[in-house]
């Protein structure tokens, strides 16, 4: 049997980002500057722009958003979210690395006007976080989380 239209679901947005973690096992989040989401913490991440592929997205935003350029090493998943006005955004993230110097700090570039800071975190202080409200979206946990179960310390790192 062929399942009709009724079993399409549209969705109008879609989003790419990226989870680094860092050779001490700390996981880059940026704090958003955005009415609506302001000081709450996410990975780096926006909008598939039209005709853009979302992997060129994740590394574009990565950048934008850090000052830092990754290599996407994995999938981790793509999600289904709304926004809180009820309109679905697919969500997808890749666990990524920085690209040169691995121990640098993340950089905020003067162009970033949608976040005003990037940081790396623990695996605790971003749980923590989360029990607290600070992250942006259950998404950021599920995709940090799902970066986790994948990321293998580089050899000779103390993680």
């Amino acid at each position: 049997m062929q399942y009709g239209e009724t079993f399409h679901i549209p969705v109008s947005h879609r989003a790419a980002g990226v989870v680094v973690i860092n050779p001490l096992g700390e996981v880059l989040l940026v704090r958003e500057n955005k009415p609506g989401s302001r000081d709450l913490w996410h990975i780096p991440s926006g909008t598939v722009e039209d005709g853009e592929h979302p992997q060129d997205t994740a590394v574009r935003e990565a950048y934008e958003e850090t000052g830092l350029k990754v290599r996407l090493l994995r999938l981790l998943d793509v999600l289904l979210g709304r926004f809180p006005d009820g309109v679905l955004v697919q969500r997808f993230a890749w666990l990524a690395e920085v690209e040169g110097e691995r121990n640098s700090p993340a950089p905020l570039p003067d162009f970033a006007g949608e976040v005003c800071e990037a940081r790396y975190f623990s695996r605790e202080e971003m749980g923590a976080m989360y029990e607290r409200g600070e992250l942006r979206m259950y998404h950021t946990k599920l995709f940090v989380d799902a970066a986790y179960a994948q990321w293998k310390p580089a050899a000779g790192a103390n993680a």
